[in-house]
């Protein structure tokens, strides 16, 4: 084997090993928690030495930030390009906010449901246990949407606006990031095909938006 076989086969299985420790550690973090998952574990689940994991992360700070560069952008870039076509019209209506913030969770759902699901829940984890890395995400998807919300909603007061989004935010990732069980607890059978997915896309859309419609309640 010539040098740059060699080298093209070491940068092929370098790839490999990384996506694998990734994998891994995605799955690992969302089944258990961030705190819960030492990078012994992960290491022995992936099947590479603890060297593996140091030379491409360095640290488990380093391992988290790469697995949500490689989860974000996209989901980033739906959004941004849903919200510009509604910041764009005059009257926007509800249901189109609420898919600005569901559609985006469904990126890679429609091509690869496994890989999807696992790199959803990775991120409603972080979001469930109110993880640092996570600490502005939360509020820059409020000031985001909270403009929106009051053109859409001008009956409602701030504070109502503001406990619905995070009520309709944190319903919209457990239930994308879990339709296949949800389906199956509901009574559906066999593995949900992507019509039924759109169908349940849609329900949740309409579902979300009933909840943020409803008048206003008494909580101080």
């Amino acid at each position: 084997m010539g040098r740059k076989s060699q080298e093209t086969v070491g940068k092929r299985s370098a790839f490999s090993g990384r996506e694998a420790i990734l994998n891994t550690a995605e799955r690992l973090f969302a089944e258990r928690g961030i705190d819960a998952v030492s990078l012994r574990t992960i290491n022995a689940e992936a099947g590479y030495s603890v060297a593996a994991l140091h030379y491409h992360f360095g640290t488990r700070d380093g391992l988290i930030r790469a697995l949500l560069e490689r989860a974000q952008p996209q989901m980033l870039y739906h959004r941004d390009r849903l919200l510009a076509e509604l910041r764009a019209a005059v009257d926007p209506p509800l249901e189109r906010i609420v898919e600005a913030l569901v559609t985006p969770l469904t990126v890679g759902l429609f091509s690869n449901r496994i890989d999807g699901a696992r790199r959803l829940r990775f991120l409603a984890r972080l979001y469930f246990d109110r993880s640092p890395w996570m600490a502005g995400v939360v509020e820059e998807g409020l000031g985001i949407f909270l403009p929106l919300l009051r053109r859409a909603l001008p009956a409602l007061d701030e504070s109502t606006l503001k406990r619905r989004w995070a009520l309709a935010s944190e319903l919209a990732a457990h239930a994308v990031a879990n339709t296949q069980e949800l389906h199956a607890g509901a009574g559906g059978r066999g593995r949900l095909g992507r019509e039924g997915l759109e169908r349940f896309l849609r329900e949740l859309v309409t579902f979300i938006a009933g909840g943020l419609r409803a008048p206003g309640s008494t909580i101080a």
